[in-house]
């Protein structure tokens, strides 16, 4: 079943229906002007990171020497290890036994800690170096979309990228310091709380004869220990005994008293002060209409269209179609994100509106978001689009934890969320 939002069907919004977006305690619409933002950055057209099997990475091992930090800040999930050749210089430590941990202190969420500095060996004149960086995190991001917003934000120029998995990914851009042009090759990886960044700055002018190496010390690089857990502390919210989701504890929940379980609604923002104005960063409303009303879901998703109102701004078109992975409780998911383009493009922000349908044995379900543009505010939409992944991907019929007799139809479910 087809959920798309045909624009002509919509015309304009009002705030005043089912969907009370914008006017909540407050909030507005942020007139800023759009920037550059993403633009000109097209990942579907931006090759893979090149890989190469010689040498091995085996006889790069043997002829190179182990860096290795087992806890840098006395945090076991900043310890690392990677290979770098012979005789390069720099925090280089072979038995990370000798290590004197140091007292745990938490790293910078706002700028990058120095783990490690490495320099490798003069070669016409100039010098290749790798180093480690950390920071710690505190909302929820793939590494690719973290990756892709630095580049942004410092203004580079990204040659390739690939990612790994949603915590890992490999990128190659080029980076001008003190009119010197490197060729830099970075990993990023999440672990827990912390993001950890290896960079290797090869001068351009020896990039054909060193690049097989930097790739090999990239390619090397590991985490000590490893950690499964999320960056922000997720909470479980709860239709009464009837479904429930996860959502990042960094977004409000508005409560809103649930008087059948034929209907219910949530709804859950984020803001922030900007020219002494609450601008809303993300808004997130998910309906649930039990299937005992004898309705229809294609009709709940018409009526959500008719519903829909949101002053001065009107859909445009669909910009993709998302395949989120579901719970076994839910049969059925289905998302789409469309333009949200406001009438005066000139003074005001860009949104995109994501729209997820679900079903499962007894309930149908309608999560909207609202975001800030990919192309206004790449790191916002990144954001956002996580928590919106966390709150699709959670959506189930039962209590994570709950305790249920073996005849309950969830009870497969709950064994496999224990």
């Amino acid at each position: 079943m087809s959920i798309l939002i045909k624009t002509a069907s919509l015309r304009k919004f009002t705030v005043n229906k089912v969907l009370v977006f914008f006017t909540l305690a407050g909030f507005a619409l942020s007139f800023a002007a759009p920037h550059a933002g993403a633009l000109g950055i097209d990942l579907e057209k931006i090759p893979d990171v090149m890989n190469y099997d010689k040498p091995t990475a085996q006889e790069f091992a043997k002829a190179s020497v182990k860096a290795e930090e087992a806890a840098p800040y006395g945090d076991d999930l900043l310890g690392y290890t990677f290979y770098v050749p012979k005789g390069w210089t720099g925090n280089l430590l072979t038995n990370s036994k000798d290590l004197k941990v140091q007292e745990k202190q938490d790293i910078s969420d706002v700028i990058f800690s120095m783990l490690g500095k490495y320099i490798g060996h003069a070669k016409n004149l100039h010098r290749s170096y790798v180093t480690v960086e950390g920071q710690k995190l505190g909302y929820e991001v793939k590494a690719l979309h973290w990756f892709v917003s630095q580049i942004l934000t410092n203004g580079l120029s990204l040659a390739a990228v690939t990612e790994i998995s949603d915590k890992e990914v490999e990128g190659l851009y080029v980076q001008i310091e003190k009119d010197q042009s490197y060729v830099v090759r970075a990993r990023a990886i999440i672990n827990g709380d912390k993001l950890i960044v290896i960079r290797h700055y090869l001068p351009q002018e020896n990039y054909e004869e060193d690049v097989v190496e930097q790739a090999k010390i990239i390619a090397s690089f590991k985490i000590l220990k490893k950690s499964n857990d999320t960056i922000e502390k997720h909470v479980e919210f709860g239709f009464l005994d009837q479904s429930y989701f996860d959502y990042p504890v960094s977004w409000r929940l508005k409560e809103k008293p649930i008087l059948t379980v034929e209907r219910m609604s949530a709804l859950l923002y984020q803001e922030k002060m900007q020219r002494e104005q609450l601008v809303l960063e993300g808004h997130v409303r998910v309906n649930a209409i039990s299937r005992l009303l004898r309705t229809s879901l294609s009709k709940e998703v018409k009526d959500f269209k008719e519903s829909l109102d949101i002053p001065k701004y009107s859909i445009g078109k669909l910009i993709e179609k998302i395949s989120f992975k579901r719970d076994p409780s839910i049969s059925m998911q289905q998302t789409e994100i469309y333009e949200l383009l406001p009438d005066d493009k000139v003074n005001m922000r860009p949104y995109e509106l994501l729209v997820s349908v679900m079903q499962s044995d007894d309930y149908y379900y309608i999560l909207s978001m609202i975001s800030p543009s990919r192309d206004h505010d790449f790191f916002g939409w990144a954001k956002n689009r996580e928590v919106a992944k966390i709150m699709i991907e959670s959506m189930r019929r039962y209590k994570v934890g709950q305790i249920v007799d073996p005849s309950d139809p969830y009870y497969d479910y709950l064994k496999e969320a224990k």
